[in-house]
């Protein structure tokens, strides 16, 4: 699958299929390749990258910010083929032993949203228990030409609480002068109930009921 920057289907796939995905990172010529470091660092968030880099590209800067493998992609198809499909087989594996950490202590499920960005988003804050910078996320959902705008950002956030509380948690946001981080913590709010077999009542915060 070839997508574009800021593709909502994409970074879906990348946060739910297991194991998880290799992104590749294709950067045509130098002309795109700005900031790219900072890409690499805000994708290896969401799957092992690789960065098919232009001719001129630091691999050093690229694999210090997090890409698993940097390639130059003007090398012969076959060789690139061959060296792809060995990083795969590398993320899949790397991903079977965090699934297998992750039987230990099972993430709890996550909600469902009926708009995609706000599926992305939920898959996004609850995947990785580190804060999310507002620069982050703006430049993960805009295009690569454009980020999202920080305004678009800040009413979209908001619209989580009720899926995240479904699960007993809340959006916590801290900063200020224009930089804002996003974390999910534990409620401390009432938390609702489902009703047992023998109607005893049973705590919800880490289940969800679909409809």
């Amino acid at each position: 699958m070839v997508n574009h920057w800021g593709a909502l289907h994409a970074y879906g796939e990348l946060l739910t299929r297991q194991p998880r995905p290799l992104a590749v990172l294709d950067v045509p010529d130098e002309g795109c390749a700005q900031a790219l470091a900072w890409r690499v660092r805000i994708l290896r968030r969401l799957a092992p990258v690789t960065v098919l880099a232009p001719e001129g590209a630091c691999a050093a800067e690229l694999l210090e910010a997090g890409a698993a493998n940097v390639l130059d992609r003007t090398m012969p198809i076959e060789e690139l083929a061959a060296r792809l499909t060995a990083d795969q087989r590398w993320a899949a594996r790397d991903t079977s032993q965090d699934s297998r950490s992750q039987e230990q202590n099972p993430i709890p499920p996550r909600p469902l949203a009926r708009q995609a960005s706000q599926k992305v988003l939920l898959a996004l804050v609850l995947a990785d228990p580190r804060p999310w910078c507002c620069h982050e996320l703006t430049c993960l959902l805009g295009s690569a030409e454009q980020p999202l705008t920080r305004a678009a950002l800040r009413a979209r956030m908001p619209r989580l609480e009720p899926h995240l509380g479904r699960l007993g948690l809340a959006l916590r946001r801290t900063g200020r002068w224009g930089r804002f981080s996003y974390m999910v913590v534990p409620s401390t709010g009432p938390t609702s109930a489902v009703l047992g077999p023998l109607g005893a009542p049973r705590r919800a915060a880490h289940r969800f009921l679909p409809r």
